[in-house]
């Protein structure tokens, strides 16, 4: 009996498992905001207070990503406005809260979304803040950022080809960061995922020379005006395989005479960190944290 009981609590368990930890994670895209700027009808603070709110009702993605090439455009229009009763105080207006998720370049639209509120309020300003309070933790807007998030992945899935042929072609003008940010936003539940990631690696080994000369020279830059802890931050991105890093590493023993030695230990632990990240972490690192850095050459 204790036998059967323990065969049938293998089982469970192994189904339990099976469905926990054989579940995949929902993709979920990250977003540039875009505020509208003219003709608006709301004002600034009413904007950041719809970006907040987007931002409590979307926890999966970061949605101040300047690196993102989906754009969320959010919009609050008045629709119709009267006034209520003889006293001519109190108006009804209706209010609508739009969203719009589309290509930062192609402008290609992923979903779209409308909400409309009728307010009874004093003036228009009061009226859009209720209407804010509406829309606020509402399950419409968790639909909507799944339902964009499922548009971009067909989008990826029926595009992959055409993406890695427009990669490749960058890869061979030495456009690194250009196919890098094709690129880093594949989703990995796409077929062509594991060949972005192929690429990724390709774009490292092709850029590591181009990157580490542009990162010695605003090494040398910050250190002929003894900013020595800013050339070491440069310089703790060199990859130690290329050819260039032999410069990297005669001015990082010209600094070391001149700063304590606990910044030297930092600076080789946080070179140490680099060297154990991926190749894609090592792209995104050396995009976001390096100012000015540009692995193109368009000029």
């Amino acid at each position: 009996m204790n036998y059967k009981i323990s065969i049938l609590l293998v089982i469970l368990f192994s189904l339990w498992s099976t469905i926990l930890f054989g579940q995949k994670t929902a993709y979920k895209a990250n977003y540039v905001i875009e505020i509208p700027i003219e003709n608006q009808v709301a004002s600034r603070s009413q904007y950041e207070y719809l970006t907040n709110i987007l931002k409590e009702n979307y926890t999966g993605g970061n949605l101040f990503s300047n690196q993102s090439p989906f754009v969320l455009i959010p919009s609050i229009r008045i629709l119709s406005e009267q006034i209520a009763g003889e006293v001519q105080v109190v108006k009804v207006i209706k209010i609508e809260i739009g969203l719009v998720t589309q290509g930062k370049d192609d402008n290609f639209t992923f979903k779209r979304f409308k909400q409309s509120y009728i307010i009874t309020a004093e003036n228009r300003s009061i009226a859009i803040d209720k209407a804010l309070d509406k829309v606020n933790n509402q399950q419409k807007l968790t639909t909507f950022f799944e339902q964009s998030n499922q548009k971009i992945l067909e989008f990826y899935e029926s595009n992959c080809s055409n993406v890695l042929n427009s990669v490749k072609v960058n890869i061979e003008r030495k456009e690194y960061l250009r196919a890098f940010d094709f690129l880093r936003y594949v989703p990995e539940s796409t077929t062509c995922f594991q060949e972005s990631e192929k690429l990724i690696t390709k774009i490292y080994a092709d850029s590591k020379e181009e990157s580490c000369r542009i990162l010695v020279q605003k090494a040398l830059s910050e250190e002929a005006q003894r900013d020595y802890t800013k050339a070491l931050f440069y310089l703790q991105f060199v990859d130690t395989g290329t050819d260039c890093s032999s410069s990297a590493t005669a001015l990082v023993n010209k600094i070391s005479e001149r700063i304590d030695a606990s910044v030297l230990r930092d600076f080789e632990m946080e070179k140490l960190k680099f060297s154990k990240l991926t190749d894609l972490q090592k792209i995104e690192i050396i995009a976001r944290e390096v100012d000015s850095i540009d692995l193109t050459l368009n000029d």
